[in-house]
């Protein structure tokens, strides 16, 4: 089954800002020539945008723009020129390029037909014809094994120029960011898409690391689904479009006399699924579409109740292959929030796709990379070969957009300047990036605070040598417990294909005995600065690891700079001196006297051990797929490794999502396990996660209502259930500054159990509470949520059934569930 994603940034672009040179010289090389010129409607004078322009005799063409315009870059020569879009009839124009560049304008005029039979058909015509579409597409699947293409693709970013604070034409709409690359597409059967960018180019408040704008043929309205925003919506051409989508046949339209083209119109069935309404041309001799316009229904959820029009043309190729050659998303919200700013946000998108070759072989390890990824050479500007391959040419005011947006940039008290907001907010935007992107390893290496260091201050780089080789190095100190810390690492990647890999880590510093992706270092230092809620265990360590790391799968963003295949099988050696960790800081701005949570001792020791780990469509960060699982376990025995520590344990998590029985309504299934057998020491118990401070990790099934490191163990179980209902009436419940995204409602229990065996309790004498000891043996909670307040917010209403007298109802918020 094959999916298209997009993901549109309607927020990226107005915020982001950063230095960089940017030329956009479009001139070719002298021995060149070229042809450009605008394409109108003969009758209303309307430039037509997304007009063929193809030479004849040639494999070169491109679209026309927005504004009508084309440019094609060609040989000394003569050549004609043939203009067709559907509703048009094919006008064809000789250009003579010999002694120099020429400039044309075409008029395009609607054909006229004689009088359509009567016919009379035993079904809906539409729905013969869907019938025989969908029929065709299965055959072009069936033998299209693999491609290649080129593409070009623009992102442009524009708001109300009250918000820019600066015009870039007569009408109420600024420019603020603008994208461009061209880059080569891959595709291999089933579903395996792979973009490199040879060159790209954006305005000057782009940085280039941002810039990976590519909408290739992994969005195409042709394939079953389209992906927004992490919603699959069915498109016209999926195998069931009949049970989705109510079709009508429209009149005829054809671009020439030759051909019998008619408007097949769709629109949803139910808004409980969802879909797409629009239409589609149709060519009824070959059964394949021309070109489409769709919008999503209500049950599409876009920020801001955003509006969104996306349009494609088709062409056929090898009289077989029908695949995508333009696409123009146009999208448009009021992001109004709190009723006090209402910026308007407009975002366009255009791609011209050309040059394919198909059924070639390309290598697996071509698909082990990023999806997208950048050439070598991408960021230095080679103004021929813009010249020579421009597709599509900039307009008037993208031109002037690029110079405003940089003199603004260089002098931001000219005319053209930002508002004193920005100057104020945006340079502490652009440090706070620039610190959490390479060559720095992150703002948490840079300060944090717990109740153990205090304040940290440090610095950590990040550089990749030689193609292959890796190195970090984290320096800092902590100034409450007055001790440096350091982690240094290497990464060698043994193959091209990036998915082997050989890691060593030398480090000193403060670690965590409980899941540090439950609740990060980020929400440590704020809640330990606000009222000394400090959520870790922590314990001192330093030592070595050596790892070795076969990934499978193409590489998949994570988070910051950093990418992971979706299965990882890892083995390691680790050697570390641990002991234990006080409580030394007391400082908190609204803190009083209160004092910080104990910090639990552990057994000191050296502790040698080897172990292994195993991530199956899994990472710990964040959900990348609706399967997935985890399984880890560690091992320390003196009889092979001399070590203080005599214990072997293992860990597994399992996250699963799935439709129930609405379309729009969802389960997802999280669930972990710890088995421990041996002597256990405290550095290795476990803990069931909870809420803290009134926060919680919406993607980690924590326990609402229990309290922090409330139940510990040696072996302990957790399951988390979520149903989301949706918005149980698309549309209903989208409340204008608060939750234009839609309200979803939730539904959710959890249950968890905990306990120390005989052999940990004689060994470690612990006194450490677990659920075994509570007359109910278990801990479970019920509760509802609502999703996606202010997009990014969710609520929780939490009911503690478990060692209480009477039902507890407990509050939390959390980032929304996506």
């Amino acid at each position: 089954m094959k999916r298209s994603r997009f993901l549109p940034a309607f927020l990226l672009c107005l915020f982001v800002s950063a230095i960089c040179d940017c030329a956009f010289a479009q001139e070719p090389p002298r021995k060149l020539r070229v042809v450009s010129g605008v394409v109108i409607d003969g009758d209303d004078k309307q430039p037509l945008r997304a007009a063929k322009v193809k030479v004849i005799g040639k494999k070169v063409g491109t679209l026309t723009s927005i504004d009508g315009r084309f440019q094609l870059t060609l040989v000394p020569g003569k050549y004609v020129l043939a203009f067709s879009m559907v509703g048009y009839e094919t006008e064809k124009v000789e250009v003579d390029l010999t002694e120099s560049n020429q400039e044309i304008k075409v008029l395009m005029r609607a054909p006229t037909y004689d009088a359509e039979e009567v016919a009379v058909f035993a079904e809906d015509p539409g729905v013969t014809l869907i019938k025989e579409a969908l029929k065709r597409k299965k055959r072009q699947n069936d033998s299209l094994q693999s491609y290649r293409y080129m593409l070009y693709t623009k992102f442009v970013a524009s708001t109300d120029s009250n918000t820019a604070n600066r015009a870039s034409g007569k009408v109420d709409t600024t420019i603020v960011s603008i994208f461009e690359s061209y880059s080569k597409g891959y595709y291999k059967k089933p579903d395996k898409h792979y973009n490199v960018i040879v060159q790209r180019r954006q305005s000057a408040n782009v940085p280039q690391s941002a810039n990976f704008v590519v909408f290739g043929t992994n969005l195409n309205a042709y394939d079953d689904y389209i992906e927004i925003l992490g919603q699959e919506v069915a498109t016209p051409f999926h195998p069931d479009a009949l049970d989705f989508y109510d079709f009508t046949l429209g009149k005829r339209i054809g671009s020439d006399s030759s051909r019998f083209i008619r408007r097949l119109f769709f629109k949803p069935k139910t808004n409980q699924r969802k879909l797409f309404e629009g239409y589609v041309d149709m060519d009824m001799d070959k059964n394949i579409p021309l070109q489409l316009e769709m919008k999503p229904n209500r049950a599409v959820r876009l920020p801001f109740d955003a509006s969104l029009v996306y349009r494609q043309q088709f062409d056929e190729f090898e009289n077989f292959y029908v695949m995508p050659v333009g696409m123009q998303i146009q999208s448009s919200a009021e992001a109004a929030v709190l009723f006090v700013i209402s910026p308007r946000i407009d975002i366009d998108i255009e791609t011209v796709a050309y040059d394919y070759r198909f059924n070639e072989r390309f290598p697996d390890e071509l698909f082990s990379r990023r999806r997208v990824d950048v050439s070598k050479d991408a960021d230095k500007l080679d103004s021929s070969y813009w010249g020579t391959n421009a597709v599509l040419p900039l307009r008037p005011e993208e031109t002037y957009a690029y110079r405003a947006i940089e003199i603004a940039q260089d002098n931001p008290d000219s005319a053209i300047g930002i508002v004193f907001f920005n100057r104020l907010i945006a340079p502490v935007a652009r440090v706070i990036r620039f610190l959490n992107t390479r060559p720095f390893t992150g703002i948490d290496d840079l300060f944090h605070y717990n109740r153990v260091q205090g304040a940290y201050l440090g610095l950590g780089l990040e550089e990749k040598f030689w193609e292959r080789f890796v190195a970090s190095a984290a320096f800092g100190y902590g100034f409450a417990d007055k001790r440096a810390n350091y982690d240094i690492r290497f990464r060698y990647v043994l193959r091209e294909r990036e998915d082997l890999f050989l890691n060593l880590k030398l480090y000193r510093l403060l670690l965590r005995r409980d899941n540090p992706y439950v609740v990060g270092v980020p929400l440590i230092t704020t809640l330990s600065l606000l009222n000394k809620n400090d959520y870790g265990d922590y314990y001192y360590g330093s030592g070595f690891e050596l790892s070795g790391e076969l990934g499978f799968g193409q590489l998949i963003y994570i988070q910051r700079d950093d990418f992971m295949h979706p299965t990882i099988f890892k083995l390691f050696f680790r050697n570390e001196l641990q002991t234990s960790a006080s409580v030394n800081a007391n400082f908190a701005f609204f803190g009083g006297e209160r004092a910080f949570r104990e910090n639990p001792p552990i057994f000191n020791g050296t502790m040698r051990s080897f172990g292994f780990d195993a991530q199956i469509n899994y990472s710990p960060i964040r959900r990348i797929a609706n399967f997935g699982f985890q399984i880890k376990g560690e091992f320390s025995k003196p009889t092979f490794i001399p070590s203080d520590f005599d214990f072997a344990q293992y860990y597994a998590a399992l996250l699963w999502r799935t439709r129930t029985l609405v379309p729009l309504w969802r389960m997802d299934m999280r669930l972990s396990a710890g088995y421990s057998t041996g002597g256990v020491p405290p550095q290795r118990f476990f803990s069931l996660e909870s809420a803290v401070g009134g926060t919680a990790s919406a993607s980690a099934g924590v326990f609402r209502g229990m309290r922090v490191k409330e139940f510990y163990g040696d072996r302990f179980f957790s399951l988390s259930l979520e149903h989301n209902f949706g918005e149980i009436i698309p549309g209903a419940f989208r409340i204008p500054n608060i939750a234009s995204f839609g309200i979803e409602f939730i539904f959710l229990g959890g249950i968890g159990w905990s306990e120390f065996s005989k052999r940990t309790l004689e060994y470690s004498r612990t006194t450490l509470p677990t659920t075994t000891l509570t007359s109910e043996k278990w801990y479970y909670e019920v509760g509802f949520g609502l999703n996606q307040i202010l997009i990014i917010l969710r609520t929780d209403f939490s009911l503690r059934l478990s060692q209480t007298r009477a039902p507890i109802l407990f509050f939390t918020i959390s980032t929304a569930t996506l």
